[in-house]
């Protein structure tokens, strides 16, 4: 007997993304295919539905019975009123022979909040090394947390990773002098730039989530981003959506070489081989976010976008950072996954 895979999948909600004054470098496309896409976690009381499509590729959902833990559920879906993690598998007749498909994993979650740490920087820049440090420290104190690396180019001093919207986004969050830190994007994250300011609110539980699934084919990369609130959405709130990339490595300028209590001492005063990590590349959506449109509770709303790769970028290194915003553009929530990673709700 043929083994089948049970799918569970969710109503996808198609958008166009608005732009503002700043035009979004990729299009709107229809959602990665379903074939084997599984939603990983769902929220409280949200549906989960099932579907099977038999070797044939013909959806069978509606001869099959479900069951999750063992317990026939009514129909081809299911929610739960508790977070927890749960096994589902369908039975169906075909040809006369009773056929049971494999056991698929999910969960039930409660979201929990990511933050959004911005680091404005420039090769060009002395002082910019202590950022960075401080994110080296706090990436090995949590996992909740989205970082983005905003380059500029100073004057005659040419930083090859340069954002080309940097002056937007340095306009929205009143940032003059080079470093600035900030944290859910309004937020100032003050020299000596304590871990303590980020890790006491990482992680707390919320009222919404994003997931992030995405598909590199040679150098077409779609990235698709499911937003669901617990309440609904809110009006104002923005999808904000970024391609970054790790690994870079260029020279810094460092007024750190002299002082024997920063890592970066007898580095160099430029330090030739600088890695440059979640550096900003480029913004899927318009670079202040798109509007998110009214969704009721515990519906997703699905959106995606496809861009070509420049044949400069290190695919290998390449991530995404998605960030819910609100109407004063400071951060709600945001996920953090590598290219061609399913990053589920969390």
């Amino acid at each position: 007997m043929p083994k089948l895979f049970l799918l569970l999948i969710f109503i996808v909600i198609a958008s166009c993304s608005k732009t503002e004054e700043n035009v979004p470098l990729t299009t709107p496309t229809a959602q990665i295919s379903v074939d084997k896409l599984v939603r990983k976690a769902s929220l409280i009381n949200q549906d989960i539905p099932f579907r099977i499509l038999n070797e044939a590729g013909v959806d069978v959902t509606d001869l099959a019975t479900f069951y999750v833990d063992g317990e026939a559920v009514v129909g081809s879906s299911f929610s739960s009123s508790a977070i927890g993690d749960f096994e589902v598998y369908g039975v169906y007749m075909e040809d006369g022979v009773e056929v049971t498909t494999n056991t698929e994993s999910f969960s039930v979650i409660i979201p929990k909040r990511k933050i959004v740490v911005e680091d404005y920087t420039g090769t060009w820049c002395g002082f910019c090394p202590r950022v960075s440090a401080a994110l080296t420290s706090l990436h090995q104190e949590t996992d909740d947390i989205t970082v983005i690396a905003i380059h500029e180019t100073a004057n005659s001093f040419d930083d090859p990773m340069h954002f080309d919207q940097v002056q937007i986004l340095k306009d929205a969050f009143n940032v003059e002098g080079f470093p600035a830190a900030r944290i859910d994007r309004n937020t100032d994250w003050q020299n000596p730039h304590p871990n303590s300011d980020v890790t006491s609110i990482a992680g707390l539980e919320t009222n919404l989530a994003l997931a992030i699934n995405s598909e590199l084919e040679g150098s077409e990369l779609t990235v698709q981003v499911n937003v669901v609130y617990e309440e609904g959405s809110i009006l104002g709130d923005k999808l904000v959506v970024y391609l970054l990339e790790d690994g870079i490595i260029n020279g810094q300028v460092n007024y750190y070489n002299e002082d024997s209590t920063s890592p970066f001492y007898n580095l160099g005063d430029v330090i030739p081989e600088f890695e440059h990590n979640e550096v900003l590349r480029n913004s899927l959506s318009s670079v202040l976010g798109d509007e998110i449109p009214v969704t009721g509770a515990l519906t997703e709303y699905i959106t995606s976008f496809t861009i070509t790769v420049p044949s400069n970028y290190v695919t290998d290194n390449l991530s995404i950072a998605a960030i819910v915003v609100d109407s004063n553009n400071s951060a709600k929530n945001s996920q953090f996954a590598h290219v061609d990673e399913d990053k589920a709700y969390e």
